[in-house]
């Protein structure tokens, strides 16, 4: 069986946990180690199991507690050489680092792992597409401005997506507590997707949908999870499908089976 394990998604911390019965990953890693372990022991997860951390990006709320996880859990860390090397500038602790490159599949216990590159303003940002033993194939696409031709492709080959839907953009527009510098670099190719991005990628892949869709990173300000879900009942009515749709949260950590 597989699981991904969601103990943050949002705009102050992400940690992301995929399992099966033999292997564990952990995904970026936004909140502290003590937070960290509270969450993972509330979903019955040994964190010692955990034998790699793959970062997406250099971003706070990505890697805040990443050099010490890696630490107490002797765990290596995966991701491209500019975010190691930002990764490595940022702490005195020493990091296990392994370098990876995009399009390049590597394998980490019983895991098939594939970097691809995303659209965001970070230094060289990526998305992963994770196969499993039993067949699951799990594509991790947040913290991107668009959605290319190129990250399609791999979008198309998940059964199950971990997919950002960020904002609204009228909320966007109407937050007066955000400067319009912000708001411009949010909604930019360089940013985040909104929900209407999201679906949209969801519609591009045709009659190839997934199993389960996980809408992930959602902002505290410029969303609403109760406006997303009922954009994803109207979008799978219109549709025709039938694919299990989950909103990840930023307190809120929870368990998905996915087989």
């Amino acid at each position: 069986m597989s699981r991904i394990h969601i103990l943050a998604s949002g705009s102050k911390a992400n940690a992301y946990i995929i399992e099966d019965d033999s292997s564990m990953i952990l995904i970026d890693q936004g909140l502290s180690f003590r937070e960290f372990s509270i969450r993972a022991e509330k979903l019955g997860i040994d964190i010692f199991r955990i034998k790699a951390i793959l970062l997406t990006h250099e971003h706070e709320d990505h890697i805040k507690g990443v050099a010490y996880t890696a630490y107490k859990l002797d765990a290596p860390v995966f991701s491209t050489a500019q975010t190691l090397n930002i990764l490595n500038e940022s702490t005195k602790r020493p990091i296990h680092c392994r370098i990876v490159e995009k399009d390049r599949t590597i394998r980490l216990g019983s895991f098939e792992i594939t970097p691809f590159e995303i659209m965001h303003d970070a230094a060289d940002p990526v998305g992963y597409l994770v196969s499993t033993p039993c067949g699951e194939t799990v594509c991790f696409a947040t913290d991107t401005g668009k959605v290319t031709n190129r990250m399609m492709s791999y979008i198309n080959q998940g059964t199950s997506i971990i997919l950002e839907a960020n904002h609204d953009p009228a909320m966007l527009y109407q937050n007066r507590k955000y400067p319009p510098l912000l708001k411009e670099r949010i909604r930019g190719p360089y940013g985040h997707l909104s929900n209407d991005q999201s679906l949209d990628a969801l519609d591009r892949m045709g009659d190839n949908h997934p199993r389960t869709v996980i809408f992930s990173h959602l902002s505290e300000e410029n969303n609403s999870p109760e406006m997303l879900k009922n954009l994803v009942i109207d979008f799978k009515k219109t549709r025709d499908l039938d694919f299990k749709a989950f909103i990840a949260n930023q307190n809120n950590p929870r368990s998905i089976l996915l087989s």
